[in-house]
C-alpha cells in the first residue's frame, strides 16, 4: 500500500506504524525528514569523512554532544562506518538526524538489539524531543517496546490502515507477536479471572497479590 508520509507527520507528536512494510532505504536526509533505518553502513569511509560529506561543514563539538545524547561513544569519530556494529550504525544515523536538525525523525525498528535499560532511555528521549516540536515517527512491530510510552498507533493491514488505541485489540496480533503480559491477562480471562488490561508486569503482580490478600 502506497502512502504519503507527509500525511502522517504531526509536529510535537510520536506517530507509530505497526505492520508497515514500506522501505526508506534510498531516501536522503533533509531538514524536513531524517531516516534512521536499521541497516549497517557499506561505505568504506571514516566516520568524520562521512559527516563532512553529508553535512558540508562539521562541528566536532556538536558531534560529541549528539553522540552523548544517543549513548554513542564520541571516539567513534576515528573509526570507519563499515566497521560499526548493528546498534552503533543506528546510533550514528540518529546522530546524523540530530545534526541535520530534522523536523521529523523516522526510526525503523530502532529498539532492536538494545538492552532494556537503553530502550527505556530512548523512550524518554523520543518523548523529550517532541517537546521541542519534533515529530518522532516510529516503525516497529515490537508492541512490548511501544505500549509503555505511546497511547495509539496506526495498524497497517493488506488494503487499509487504521488508528488503534487499545493494545489488547485482537486485530493487532494477526500480524505481530503478542507481549507476554497481554498474553497472560488474556489467558487468565479464559479461566474466568478478570483483571484490568495492564501493560506492565509489575502491575499484574500487584493485582494478583491484592486479589489473593483480600480472600
Amino acid at each position: 500500500m502506497e502512502i504519503r508520509l507527509k500525511d502522517f507527520i504531526q509536529p510535537g507528536k510520536i506517530v507509530t506504524f505497526v505492520n508497515f512494510s514500506g522501505s526508506f532505504r534510498h531516501f536522503k536526509n533533509t531538514k524536513k525528514v531524517a531516516y534512521v533505518i536499521d541497516e549497517v553502513f557499506h561505505q568504506n569511509i571514516s566516520v568524520q569523512k562521512y559527516f563532512e560529506k553529508k553535512l558540508g561543514t562539521f562541528s566536532q563539538e556538536k558531534f560529541v554532544d549528539a553522540c552523548r545524547m544517543v549513548l554513542l561513544d564520541p571516539e567513534i569519530i576515528h573509526g570507519n562506518v563499515s566497521k560499526l556494529s548493528y546498534t552503533e550504525a543506528k546510533k550514528l544515523r540518529f546522530v546524523e538526524a540530530l545534526l541535520f536538525h530534522a523536523e521529523t525523525i523516522l526510526f525503523v525498528n530502532f529498539e532492536q538489539g538494545f538492552t532494556f535499560k537503553s530502550r527505556s532511555y530512548y523512550q524518554k528521549l523520543f518523548s523529550k524531543l517532541t517537546k521541542y516540536g519534533k515529530c518522532i515517527l516510529l516503525i516497529s512491530d515490537d508492541i512490548s517496546f511501544l505500549m509503555n510510552f505511546v497511547s495509539d498507533f496506526i495498524l497497517f493491514e493488506p488494503n487499509q490502515y487504521q488508528l488503534l488505541h487499545d493494545f489488547y485489540d485482537e486485530r493487532i496480533y494477526k500480524y505481530v507477536k503478542m507481549p507476554e503480559v497481554i498474553s497472560y491477562i488474556k489467558y487468565l480471562e479464559t479461566k474466568g479471572i478478570r483483571l484490568e488490561h495492564y501493560l506492565e508486569t509489575k502491575e499484574v503482580l500487584k493485582a494478583i497479590y491484592r486479589s489473593v490478600s483480600s480472600k
